[in-house]
């Protein structure tokens, strides 16, 4: 297979989006970035609980914050998006919470601002974006919550 690389002397883009591995929501999470937040190009590393591989970082040299360095050093990002999403396996998923989906969403936001403290310790000229996909339509949909 033959393709046109539409990145022929580009070494740089506009964000990373760190996102959970979970099949079930990443083409979901590439069209909220696009979509919008209206980001066109970015690095898409993907580790088990996003928020909570980096929450769990003793160092800078531990894989999940290397995948937010190397784009930050490398690629010269100016914006981090952090997404973790509901039901994840990561945090023992939804039956951790016993059905109580506030209580879910609550617990996540929790994690990403604390992540979020993490990443701007370190870089602290970047803007980091959080969001978390929630399950709605009794999990028939998926809707992004910027979390402030």
């Amino acid at each position: 297979m033959k393709t046109e690389f539409k990145y022929k002397n580009v070494h740089s883009c506009e964000a990373v989006v760190l996102a959970c591995i979970d099949f079930r929501f990443w083409k979901e999470t590439i069209k909220f970035v696009e979509e919008e937040l209206e980001i066109e190009s970015y690095d898409f590393p993907k580790i088990p609980g996003a928020a909570k591989a980096i929450n769990e970082c003793q160092n800078e040299g531990d894989v999940p914050m290397k995948c937010i360095g190397v784009p930050c050093d490398l690629h010269h990002v100016a914006r981090i998006v952090i997404v973790n999403h509901a039901d994840c396996g990561a945090y023992g998923g939804s039956a951790e919470f016993k059905g109580d989906l506030e209580a879910e969403q609550r617990f996540h936001e929790s994690e990403l601002k604390k992540a979020k403290e993490k990443i701007i310790a370190k870089y602290p000229e970047k803007e980091v974006i959080l969001a978390f996909a929630k399950l709605v339509d009794g999990g028939e949909s998926i809707e992004f919550v910027r979390v402030i």
